[in-house]
């Protein structure tokens, strides 16, 4: 079996601008999103069949604002709001893990081992001390700036164990 595929850039944007409906641009980021930085910022775990985790996509609380809101076509200012307030509404929560579900598509390759989401973390559910860590860690892992047709940018982060 091999190992389990770092999506591209392209592929990011492809499987969101085909849930969202709208151009989704990606440009390289300086730095990975921090789980620290805001308790708000999402994790989400994708585990093999066997139960191993095997990825995990980070997005800071402007992208899942910004996806969130997008995917409920909900306004742009819902999303700045949220950003605002530093809170992530749980309509927008609930539309941005629905992307990060999706997003386990992009890890199943041929060959691969099958991947699917486990858990969502962020808000009033803290990423365990294991998740922050490896979020922290070194490892293959794809950080980009994603920009949402009329919603704007936020971070988002892939690594893979």
């Amino acid at each position: 079996m091999s190992v389990t595929p770092l999506p591209t850039a392209q592929a990011m944007c492809e499987l969101v601008e085909g849930l969202l409906g709208r151009t989704v641009e990606a440009h390289p980021a300086h730095r990975g999103v921090d789980l620290a930085k805001n308790r708000e910022n999402l994790a989400g775990t994708y585990v093999t069949n066997e139960g191993r985790t095997a990825a995990l996509i980070l997005a800071d609380l402007a992208a899942a604002a910004r996806l969130g809101a997008a995917l409920g076509l909900a306004p742009r200012s819902a999303a700045d709001a949220a950003i605002k307030d530093g809170l992530l509404p749980v309509q927008l929560g609930e539309n941005v893990a629905e992307v990060l579900n999706v997003a386990a598509s992009l890890f199943n390759a041929d060959g691969a081992p099958h991947l699917r989401l486990a858990a969502v973390y962020g808000g009033d559910v803290p990423a365990p001390a294991e998740v922050a860590a490896w979020a922290k860690g070194s490892g293959p892992r794809l950080d980009l700036e994603l920009d949402v047709a009329g919603y704007g940018t936020g971070g988002w982060s892939v690594l893979l164990r």
